[in-house]
């Protein structure tokens, strides 16, 4: 799978550079976690950005930096933050790792306009191990409560492991690809999936994006997967929200945010349609099981 080969390639120079003590490491506060704030947004797991051309100027909860080239940011579950791309010396580019439901998930993404960032060539691996892999990156929030000296050799231990595992998912053969199909619709999907937790996500807003009409974007996602696209993003939500349910503490008002419903009520209508539960009631059955 020559995307997984490239990707490997990235995280391996990663390593490398963090390995020769030449890696810029950014990791932002974890202060108003899962607060909705105007044009921010928050995922309910760790994110991992690895910045490979130009930089991003990122603000979370006020706190500011910019990510030049060859740094990284760990981004804290539920911090919410924003991000402005910037061209520099070169054009602007960005790795995204993610975890969702359980999945190791890896995009690259560039600006097509000023301030719009698109991503591209997403890879799933389903292996089962992405919360395994994230937990290293969660293990970061305890950095704070360990003593000045310790700080940075813990930091580096814990991004060691979570670029040696990720790089060993990357290494493993490839299976085939289970839905080839067109490179829009793949393209959505990217989009959505870095941005399910944005409440204000719709399918004019993906197809603006895409440089597309909703229209075209809809009939080409239905032709392809089955349903349609508003469809696939309340699956997504939902699916994640049930993730969330079984393996967090959060209540259920943070995991309808952390999933981009705006409302609570809302939330548990839509959950309620798709599983035949309330998420009260899942959580409960989850773990009675």
């Amino acid at each position: 799978m020559p995307s997984a080969q490239n990707f490997d390639q990235d995280i391996r120079r990663i390593l490398a550079r963090l390995r020769s003590g030449k890696l810029r490491v950014h990791i932002p506060q974890r202060r108003n976690l899962h607060r909705k704030r105007p044009n921010s947004h928050f995922h309910a797991t760790p994110e991992f950005f690895i910045q490979t051309g130009g930089a991003t100027d990122f603000d979370c909860a006020g706190e500011t930096f910019r990510l030049g080239t060859g740094d990284v940011c760990v981004m804290p579950r539920g911090v919410p933050h924003a991000e402005i791309p910037r061209d520099l010396k070169t054009p602007y580019g960005i790795i995204v790792c993610m975890n969702p439901r359980d999945e190791l998930y890896l995009m690259r993404a560039r600006s097509d306009v000023p301030g719009r960032i698109l991503g591209y060539s997403p890879l799933h691996l389903g292996s089962g191990r992405g919360h395994h892999i994230f937990h290293y990156l969660d293990e970061l929030d305890n950095l704070d409560a360990l003593p000045a000296p310790h700080r940075k050799p813990y930091t580096r231990a814990l991004l060691e492991a979570f670029l040696i595992a990720t790089s060993a998912e990357l290494s493993k053969p490839a299976t085939p690809a289970a839905r080839p199909g067109s490179p829009l619709v793949a393209q959505a999907e990217a989009f959505v999936r870095t941005h399910v937790s944005d409440p204000q996500l719709n399918v004019a807003g993906i197809a603006l994006t895409l440089n597309c009409t909703a229209d075209h974007l809809s009939r080409l996602f239905h032709r392809h997967r089955g349903l349609t696209l508003s469809t696939w993003i309340a699956q997504e939500r939902v699916a994640q929200a049930r993730d969330l349910l079984e393996t967090s503490t959060y209540n259920i008002s943070e995991i309808g945010w952390a999933c981009g419903f705006n409302e609570p009520s809302y939330f548990i209508r839509i959950f309620r349609r798709h599983v035949g539960m309330t998420p009260r009631q899942y959580r409960l059955t989850r773990s009675s099981q």
